[in-house]
């Protein structure tokens, strides 16, 4: 990898089969500790590694395709580690190991020397922001159920911008292969994976507040469960993904395929305007007018006749794309009034603006207060230690609560372990909005009893809540509040029925999941958990991992309505406080080099640089009000999204100098009409 970064030719195979030895191991051991299903993720590992040796190219597709959808945390347990790590460590592994195999025949132009420096001195910062988050958290303690307060954490925060560097060779082959089929892949794989998540939206609405329901605060969160402390991870998704929705439409070529992206378009039009960001809406509005800029200028440049067989001049063409995409524009704006027009929850929220704004202040003031020292302010603190730090610093920033497992020795020298959840330290005002949940199903209509082991210092008052819920949001609940009192043999055996209606589980086509959740609810209590039993009518016991001797095997944390010690709410600020600005100089120069290349010539010409310009500048604006770099998922986007678009102005830059007419006919040569065999 040295060679590589710092000398002009290219990865050679040593290197490559080292790498993709080492995510091969590192695949292979993540797979093997699945909390649930080991085999089946050791399976897919190997088969995807496989296909992306055998198909090269084609992870272009799916690696993006699977960002919003490869993640099972609330059934797993795992914070740190997911299944889309398993999905990019068989994507490295495969494409590393046909390198080494099968190096690339001919010459491959390598990125500029200035270029490969600097995105090495990106990733040594980085490492060292990593070495610092995991000193100040006390040094490594390896859990495979970490938390937002351990050393691993830095670590869960650091992999985004890791893998992106792994795949920078890869994606410098791919383009130097063929720039136009690299392009067409990553856009298909952008657009199925907007295509899943706008279909979870409309789902998750469906079986909770109601397709048409605008009026209800229900904010959606689809299968980004990274929210279960908050966050924008829905919205920063949507604005990385909305510019290759008119993508789809514009280079669409036949009817039926032109109505299935406009389709993608209102559905992604109505998870934006259903998830109530005012943020969201600033940054794509954006986005979209500066793509429309973009595309205009490029349809200029590019000549008449091939201008009438661009997708961005369909419009003179005469066709049914004329009618078609007034309609589509007049569905879009009936959209928007739908939805702003008649719900009264956006407009609270637009009159709410001020406060909001002096609150998200005073929120960002108290971020910048954990940066204590001029090496703090240079160097931040260290990745992923926001959480910590913040909650440190007082009441109003405390989480609240907490749960962590623990052992004790048991009868015959086997160690018991249990659950130990906390409330607030000390604001009575968010208790029960921390829980410790697990998935559960089937649940039956009937009543249910939960059956526990359990232990207190002193009087703590317990709730346990059966509810429909998704992530944030409750709807129908069976519920058991106990004060429990100190006993004095220490543990003790509760029956607790729950009492409320019954669960109907939603209709067949948007069926609801149901959700078991324990929260210590008075301020600075305690209580211990073990041999947990949910019971529904037939007696049995719906729950797994009761007993905790899987650690915390389908346990997954989940904050309701006060999220402020994990998120800072604004990128730059967050990037600061994590990795000083010395680091956030070096991100920004990254973001802003590859911006700079993209509507710069000859690099705007290429089909896909409006899109993938618009797909940034999204993401930085949202990031004025929300915070990315915490969502693994996202910022590996976002980094991914940005060297694709570097190393596309990097090939561009390597051709000799043409003309505006011989530029645009390359381009139009190289672009495939409809995806090759290959993809």
């Amino acid at each position: 990898m040295l060679r590589y970064w710092f000398r002009s030719a290219p990865l050679d195979r040593t290197c490559a089969l080292l790498l993709g030895l080492c995510s091969l191991v590192g695949g292979v051991t993540l797979a093997w500790h699945h909390p649930w299903w080991p085999t089946t993720a050791w399976v897919a590992f190997a088969l995807w590694g496989l296909v992306v040796a055998w198909r090269p190219g084609i992870w272009l597709l799916g690696v993006p395709a699977c960002v919003g959808f490869l993640n099972f945390s609330p059934w797993t347990g795992w914070l740190v580690f997911d299944e889309y790590d398993l999905l990019l460590l068989a994507t490295l592994s495969g494409g590393y190991l046909r390198w080494a195999l099968c190096p690339p025949a001919g010459p491959q132009a390598p990125a500029p020397r200035a270029l490969r420096l600097f995105t090495a001195l990106l990733g040594g910062f980085g490492l060292l922001a990593l070495f610092r988050g995991i000193g100040d958290a006390g040094g490594m303690a390896f859990d495979w159920f970490a938390g937002y307060t351990d050393a691993l954490n830095s670590v869960r925060i650091f992999k985004s911008l890791g893998f992106a560097l792994l795949f920078v060779p890869l994606l410098e082959q791919e383009m130097a292969r063929s720039a136009a089929h690299a392009s067409q892949r990553l856009a298909n794989g952008m657009v199925a994976g907007l295509a899943v998540v706008t279909l979870a939206v409309v789902w998750e609405r469906a079986a909770f507040p109601g397709l048409l329901n605008f009026t209800s605060n229900y904010r959606t969160s689809a299968l980004f469960w990274e929210m279960h402390v908050g966050g924008a991870a829905l919205d920063g998704y949507l604005a990385l993904s909305a510019p290759f929705a008119v993508w789809a439409v514009l280079s669409a070529r036949r009817p039926v395929v032109w109505a299935g992206a406009a389709a993608l378009a209102l559905l992604a039009a109505y998870a934006v305007l259903t998830g109530f960001a005012r943020g969201v809406y600033f940054a794509i509005a954006a986005a979209l007018l500066m793509l429309g800029v973009l595309l205009q200028a490029q349809a200029s440049s590019v000549p008449a006749q091939d201008l009438l067989t661009s997708p961005w001049g369909g419009r003179h063409t005469g066709d049914w794309r004329a009618k078609a995409s007034l309609v589509l524009v007049l569905a879009l704006v009936m959209e928007v009034v739908a939805v702003l027009g008649t719900g009264s929850f956006m407009a609270e929220r637009l009159t709410s603006t001020h406060r909001d704004l002096a609150s998200r202040w005073e929120h960002w003031q108290r971020g910048l207060a954990v940066l204590d020292s001029p090496a703090d302010w240079w160097m931040g603190k260290g990745l992923g230690r926001l959480p910590a730090h913040y909650a440190k610093q007082g009441p109003w920033g405390e989480f609240p609560g907490s749960a962590r497992l623990r052992e004790e020795p048991g009868s015959g020298g086997a160690p018991r372990y249990f659950l130990t959840i906390w409330g607030p330290p000390t604001v009575q005002t968010w208790g029960g909005q921390y829980a410790m949940t697990q998935r559960v199903n089937p649940v039956f209509k009937g009543r249910h009893q939960v059956r526990v082991d359990i232990r207190v210092q002193r009087s703590t008052l317990v709730r346990i809540n059966l509810c429909e819920r998704h992530l944030l949001y409750e709807g129908a609940c069976q519920t058991a509040s106990r004060w429990v009192m100190p006993h004095g043999t220490g543990w003790q055996s509760l029956a607790l029925p729950l009492q409320g209606a019954a669960l109907e589980g939603g209709p067949w086509y948007a069926p609801r999941l149901a959700m078991l959740s324990l929260s210590v609810l008075n301020a600075g209590g305690s209580a211990d958990f073990d041999h947990l039993r949910l019971l529904g009518p037939l007696q049995h016991d719906l729950l797994q991992n009761g007993s905790f001797s899987q650690g915390l095997a389908g346990w997954f944390p989940a904050a309701q309505s006060y999220f402020l010690p994990w998120h800072l709410d604004n990128l730059y600020l967050e990037i600061l406080v994590e990795r000083g600005m010395t680091g956030l100089l070096l991100w920004l120069a990254l973001l802003g080099y590859a911006l700079w290349q993209l509507v710069g010539k000859p690099a705007r010409l290429r089909p896909l640089s409006p899109y993938l310009a618009a797909s940034l500048c999204a993401a930085l604006s949202l990031g004025l009000v929300s915070s990315l770099m915490d969502v693994p998922r996202i910022a590996f986007l976002l980094y991914f999204l940005t060297f694709f678009s570097i190393q596309t102005c990097t090939q561009t830059g390597g051709t000799p100098a043409l003309n505006r007419q011989g530029l645009a006919a390359r381009e139009k040569s190289q672009t495939p009409r409809r995806p090759s065999a290959q993809t």
